[in-house]
């Protein structure tokens, strides 16, 4: 099985564990028929019931996070199994799936240092993926391939990312935001779920570990500042390249480029984003993140 964490999961792990609080992960072990989630999907409960993360659309999270209780407090993992198909409105969850899941649910407390998830936290902050054995107590019951949450570097810090980053957040991807103009960055403090950084356009790859991004978006809206992050691009190892604007645009800037401009072949997407159609900010927001997500979810869920 082969699953992206979501960077919601380390966000709200990181809260958690931080005031000592204990917490339950639950993971998808295999699936039968028509089920919301598939194997590999994770999500924790918190010590108070709250959870991040869903795994059957709301249907099953008040049972979860009542049994996670219980095994926070015995500390003992279990494999529990729902078994929806005969399910009714009257003796049953009344969720209609119609399918079968196994569920492991673990303990994630203090007193075992949060393991095995603060392990798998810390592993992929330096590794694109985790080999991630599962266990029930003594006994291996799964493994799962769990790849590290989408990592986008936004260059360029317009009124037109805030969309964006709502899709962004809404999808789990973690973010970050480079912008020359200071009050570009300044107006983004407030609500933004990205991590923000007022550098110098040509000082980009001294700040950031490129290599670190699974896509990079150039969006400044600035000839000259688009000119010198392609140019810094072009050198890096990054793989997905997004230039918004239009094709004219992208031609004279990659002219301007000269033979640096032969190091974004096949890397460089401009216009970057799936045509779905639309116009404004939201739309191309929409086109941005449709793109993104089709190329770099798990193949099993293309």
């Amino acid at each position: 099985m082969i699953e992206r964490l979501p960077y919601q999961l380390c966000t709200f792990f990181r809260l958690r564990s931080g005031k000592g609080e204990s917490l339950a992960l639950i993971t998808v072990l295999e699936t039968e028929g028509s089920t919301y989630s598939k194997a590999g999907s994770q999500m924790l409960v918190d010590e108070n019931g709250d959870f991040q993360g869903m795994l059957s659309g709301g249907c099953l999270e008040g049972d979860l996070a009542e049994r996670s209780a219980t095994i926070m407090a015995s500390g003992v993992a279990e494999v529990i199994t729902y078994d929806l198909r005969s399910d009714d409105d009257v003796f049953g969850l009344g969720v209609g799936c119609e399918g079968v899941l196994r569920i492991l649910i673990q303990p994630i407390v203090a007193a075992a240092s949060y393991e095995p998830f603060a392990g798998l936290v810390r592993e992929l902050e330096h590794a694109r993926s985790v080999d991630f054995v599962l266990n029930c107590g003594a006994t291996e019951v799964g493994h799962a391939q769990i790849l590290a949450p989408l990592r986008l570097l936004i260059l360029g810090a317009g009124q037109d990312v805030e969309p964006l980053l709502a899709f962004t957040a809404a999808l789990g991807w973690e973010v970050a935001i480079s912008d020359h103009r200071p009050a570009a960055i300044a107006r983004l403090e407030a609500g933004a779920s990205a991590s923000l950084a007022c550098v110098a356009v040509d000082e980009i790859d001294s700040h950031f570990d490129l290599g670190r991004y699974d896509a990079v978006i150039v969006m400044s809206h600035n000839l000259s500042a688009d000119r010198s992050y392609l140019r810094t691009l072009a050198r890096s190892p990054v793989d997905y390249i997004g230039l918004l604007g239009p094709p004219h645009r992208r031609d004279r800037l990659l002219g301007e480029l000269g033979e640096d401009a032969r190091k974004l072949d096949g890397r460089l997407h401009g216009p970057v984003g799936r045509q779905i159609g639309g116009r404004g900010p939201a739309a191309i927001a929409l086109e941005i993140a449709a793109e993104l997500q089709a190329r770099f979810s798990p193949p099993d869920q293309r």
